[in-house]
């Protein structure tokens, strides 16, 4: 028995559509649906539906993600001169803030905000920060890494988290947000604190490329963090952390480690390259979760003369070991079978490899090896 269907909503035209089928039957579908759908698209591909008919208009500004990749819209200008490249990208910042002002959501998703922004710009940056938070987003990701990142001789970043927003007087609730990536965005020590008292179900915080502290704290028992990155902290000293939730670690660039009541830590990544901080420092803090960690990354560099890797402890339960070494000359890769031997349940190894400054030719070398 096929049900009558009434009070349908008005059709978009369908002149010139051969399908074999003239019957809209997208337009049949309720407005939730629709702004589900809508919200599958890149901003700029929803917002192109609004030409369709009269009830497409506004739909897109009801859809609960906004994913702004500058990045990607603006590729084909870095080989305009500079002056049209800023103009660009002025541009583009306008079509951001107009998209941001049009949106009729009370609440979204998500938010991603990924392009370079000159210092000037900062206030515009600083608006969609209140728009995030006004919203209630759940997940917030600020990447404003510069077009053709290059680690060294990379200008710092251009943005410092406002300092009114640490204020405890704040009007935004951030109880909702669950993960917050800041990538090249100066973030205080007291912004940490700010994100981790106030955001009671954040699961996943990501920082990159900051300065401005020598000392960090990520400490709490009832702390909800079971993901967590900190990279390339300029100036840091010391870092402790004690999260008894705490799954995932990614660190790089500090002198110390310490960590404490970590008993659900099975993933550790740690850059030991690049800084003071060395295999040798590692040990002490590894100490914490050796027994339970299921997957390790080392980032390494100079292990001529060491032997600080034959002095890693047996790893039980370890089964995914990666090694990213930076070989400086001939450097001897022998000390890693330590790690190897360490663990006696590996099921998979990674090596990854960067040579420089050989003193052999790829001829001798080949040679060599018959």
């Amino acid at each position: 028995m096929v049900r009558k269907r009434k009070n349908l909503p008005k059709k978009c035209s369908t002149k010139g559509y051969t399908g074999g089928d003239d019957e809209d039957r997208i337009s049949e579908l309720p407005d939730d649906i629709l702004v589900v759908i809508l919200s599958l698209l890149s901003v700029k591909e929803a917002a192109s539906t609004s030409i369709l008919c009269s009830r497409w208009i506004n739909l897109w500004k009801h859809t609960n993600s906004l994913d702004f990749d500058g990045d990607a819209a603006l590729y084909k200008t870095a080989r305009l001169k500079k002056e049209l490249q800023f103009n660009e990208r002025r541009k583009y910042v306008r079509w951001v803030n107009s998209i941001i002002q049009s949106h009729k959501s009370h609440t979204i998703q998500k938010l991603r905000i990924q392009f370079f922004l000159r210092k000037e710009e900062a206030d515009t940056l600083t608006k969609w920060f209140e728009y995030a938070f006004s919203r209630q987003v759940p997940s917030l990701e600020i990447d404003l890494s510069p077009p053709n990142f290059i680690f060294f001789g990379s200008p710092g970043p251009n943005y410092v988290f406002p300092q009114e927003f640490t204020n405890s007087a704040t009007c935004f609730d951030l109880k909702h947000l669950k993960a917050l990536s800041l990538k090249f965005v100066t973030v205080t020590r007291e912004a940490i604190e700010f994100f981790l008292n106030n955001c009671p179900f954040l699961e996943k915080f990501i920082v990159h490329h900051t300065k401005s502290m020598s000392k960090l704290e990520i400490c709490g028992s009832s702390l909800a963090l079971k993901h967590l990155e900190l990279c390339y902290f300029f100036g840091l000293d010391s870092v402790r952390i004690s999260a008894p939730n705490l799954t995932s670690l990614t660190i790089r660039v500090f002198s110390e480690l310490i960590l404490e009541n970590v008993p659900m830590l099975d993933e550790l990544r740690v850059g030991c390259g690049y800084s003071d901080f060395s295999v040798k420092k590692l040990l002490p803090a590894y100490s914490a979760c050796i027994s339970q960690l299921k997957s390790l990354t080392l980032i390494l560099n100079n292990l001529k003369g060491s032997t600080d890797l034959c002095k890693f402890p047996e790893m039980p339960k370890l089964k995914k070991l990666v090694i990213a070494y930076c070989s400086v000359g001939e450097d001897s890769l022998l000390p890693l079978t330590s790690l190897i031997r360490a663990s006696t349940r590996l099921q998979e190894f990674v090596l990854k490899l960067d040579w420089y400054q050989l003193s052999r030719s790829d001829r001798e070398i080949e040679t060599s090896v018959r």
